[in-house]
């Protein structure tokens, strides 16, 4: 797979610096919060603003947009057309998808206006719809050709997103363990300016998973689902944000690999030691999990939609024996469910 050029900037990047000729498509709120922004974005005569979250992702909704699209583009040459997707995890995704099959595949340049994406999403090549429920059911792998990090547009998030984010951010660092865990491990602090300080060696990190497994045909690709497992049931059953998920599909991923023994206990009292350990829960953790007959059901539903299912009623489920040691185990659907049980009477029984 080819490898995406990164660019750390300060500012919002010169339309001249992208390619020639251009589709921008931006997350629509953009202009309303980041007042740069507008006045760049004035630049581009050919623009699709859209309404970012997991609906602008839907199938049943995209050949309304790519219809949109096509007439956009009608007199663009596929050769010349650069497509600027500026925006989270939800306009990158669509973005991208859109590149990869308008006119064939086009020139793609991601950025990232979220700490979420420029941590994660925006990396890899992979682009994806969802079918109903069910998350990133569709999609191509079409690496841009830049993604720009951009610190003036990151950092005009306000400073509720740095949480999310720093779900992302322990992932990584816990799926390559090393020097990143060891310095990330020791901070107090979640904030616009960690994030940013950590952002280049996460990026290093998950291109270093990427490029083993560019295509997801070995397998070793999958450890980057650490905690999203049960994490996508959460963020679409409950309508969280996808970090706020995250976050808790960590916690849960973590307390299930000392239940099964493949992390110590030892090793796991001395991640929960670690400072930066006291921000990974989600503020919402209470409300979560409820183990109601209905409930379950549900999970389950979503559950066996996951695009990591190997089987009827089956996914491969990331473990952490310790940070930069992840263990991928075939589990069912159901033992996922008598865990969340588990874990809920665990807490209730303090």
């Amino acid at each position: 797979m080819k490898k995406s050029t990164l660019l750390f900037t300060a500012e919002l990047p010169r339309r001249k610096d992208l390619g020639e000729e251009f589709l921008l498509i931006y997350d629509d709120i953009l202009p309303k919060k980041v007042p740069s922004f507008k006045k760049w974005s004035q630049q581009f005569p050919l623009q699709y603003p859209v309404r970012a979250g997991e609906a602008l992702k839907s199938v049943e909704q995209f050949p309304d947009h790519i219809t949109k699209i096509i007439r956009l583009c009608e007199n663009t040459s596929a050769r010349r057309l650069t497509i600027v997707v500026v925006g989270g995890g939800s306009v990158g995704d669509f973005g991208g998808f859109v590149a990869s099959i308008l006119k064939r595949g086009v020139k793609l340049v991601q950025i990232p206006s979220t700490w979420l994406a420029a941590i994660d999403s925006a990396h890899g090549g992979k682009t994806a719809l969802n079918v109903g429920s069910a998350k990133n059911q569709i999609g191509t792998f079409h690496p841009p050709e830049k993604i720009v990090l951009v610190r003036s547009l990151l950092m005009a998030q306000p400073e509720a997103r740095a949480f999310e984010g720093f779900g992302e951010l322990i992932k990584i660092a816990w799926i390559v363990g090393g020097s990143l865990w060891s310095q990330l491990s020791k901070e107090y602090e979640v904030s616009s300016a960690i994030l940013w300080k950590y952002l280049a060696p996460a990026i290093d990190a998950k291109y270093k998973v990427v490029a083993k497994d560019p295509h997801e045909k070995t397998g070793y690709r999958h450890v980057l689902n650490l905690g999203h497992t049960l994490g996508h049931a959460l963020e679409s059953y409950y309508r969280l944000p996808h970090g706020v998920a995250i976050n808790y599909g960590l916690d849960f991923s973590l307390r299930w690999s000392v239940q099964k023994n493949i992390m110590a206990k030892k090793d796991y009292d001395s991640l929960l030691r670690a400072p930066v350990m006291g921000y990974l829960l989600s503020p919402v953790r209470d409300q979560l999990l409820q183990t109601k007959a209905s409930v379950l059901k549900d999970f389950r539903h979503l559950l066996l939609s996951d695009k990591k299912k190997t089987r009827s009623e089956s996914v491969r489920f990331i473990f952490l024996q310790k940070p930069g040691k992840c263990v991928i185990r075939e589990v069912t659907v159901d033992e996922i469910l008598m865990e969340v049980c588990r874990q809920k009477e665990e807490e209730l029984n303090g």
